[in-house]
């Protein structure tokens, strides 16, 4: 599991940040662009994965921007609602035994 939290550093709009392992031990880092595509590298510097979330949508490409596929948010409707149901307006305090 990677995780993904530590602020590397800031450069003309793109962000980077630094990847470490469960045990603390220095994975790589990733980078955005101002694009929203997002590479990420290993500890040696080299393009290791990209890939560019547009509308819950996330698409993968290879080191050499060979598209791998697509993965999608899903869809949690609350439990015993109607999707695209009209929302209620709410009521008003009513005092029982008046």
């Amino acid at each position: 599991m990677k995780y993904v939290f530590t602020l590397l550093f800031l450069t003309t709009n793109a962000m980077a940040q630094a990847i470490y392992g469960p045990a603390g031990e220095y994975k790589g880092y990733s980078q955005t662009s101002p694009s929203g595509v997002t590479n990420v590298y290993n500890p040696q510097g080299q393009n290791i994965q990209s890939f560019q979330t547009d509308s819950g949508q996330t698409n993968f490409y290879s080191p050499q921007g060979q598209y791998q596929g697509t993965a999608t948010a899903p869809i949690q409707a609350i439990p015993n609602t109607t999707l695209n149901a009209p929302r209620q307006a709410p009521q008003a305090p009513s005092v029982k035994g008046w």
